[in-house]
């Protein structure tokens, strides 16, 4: 899920970058989604990545929406987002915040683990570098975090399983506090929660598990 995390993370950052007064006067609303739509693909793709977006619409509203996004490596697509949603407060952005309403999609698909693509060069133990939230130029807090139906693949945990996912995360200054809670939805029994927080300075860690 992390990966998940990530991506959708990206695009908000990347949505909130597009919404300059002067973008939205130069451009046609039609022009913006194709040019915001190649951005995030070429953005979010990387070697061994190949990331294809379909239906993005409301770019420059306050409600975003995406048809389906798909992540591929060289096997072939991994995961796949269905009608996710992007519901925000475009005025927080003067206050250096991207506050975020609702952050959902109403299926993700994880079919398997990735790829790692081969790399030329594999760094020593010791020359990792310690664990560290990302130092963004915004505040980031997403008050609902959402998913009706998560499928992960028989790969991933030796049989199929669907959840539904809800959750919140906050993350500024290098420092930042989330909380999730996973529920199968497919006959069987079992939920997941999450609560805590990290922080760089203190290098303090918080779990409820």
């Amino acid at each position: 899920m992390r990966s998940v995390l990530h991506i959708l993370l990206a695009i908000v950052l990347v949505v909130a970058a597009f919404h300059a007064p002067v973008r939205a006067q130069q451009d046609t609303p039609e022009d913006d989604q194709g040019v915001i739509t190649r951005f995030l693909q070429d953005a979010l793709s990387d070697a061994g990545r190949d990331v294809r977006i379909r239906g993005f619409r409301g770019a420059l509203s306050s409600r975003a929406v995406m048809d389906e996004l798909s992540i591929a490596d060289d096997e072939g697509v991994w995961l796949v987002l269905r009608d996710v949603v992007l519901d925000w407060n475009r005025a927080a952005l003067f206050r250096r915040v991207v506050s975020i309403n609702e952050l959902g999609a109403r299926e993700i698909e994880v079919r398997r683990p990735p790829v790692e693509p081969e790399r030329d060069i594999v760094p020593s133990p010791t020359a990792r570098e310690p664990f560290q939230l990302p130092e963004l130029p915004v505040s980031v807090t997403i008050r609902s975090l959402r998913a009706d139906t998560v499928t992960l693949g028989a790969p991933l945990l030796g049989q199929e399983a669907r959840l539904r996912l809800e959750g919140r995360l906050r993350l500024e200054d290098g420092e930042g506090e989330g909380a999730f809670r996973a529920e199968r939805i497919d006959g069987r029994e079992g939920i997941f929660r999450f609560e805590g927080g990290f922080d760089n300075v203190t290098r303090v860690l918080a779990i409820d598990l």
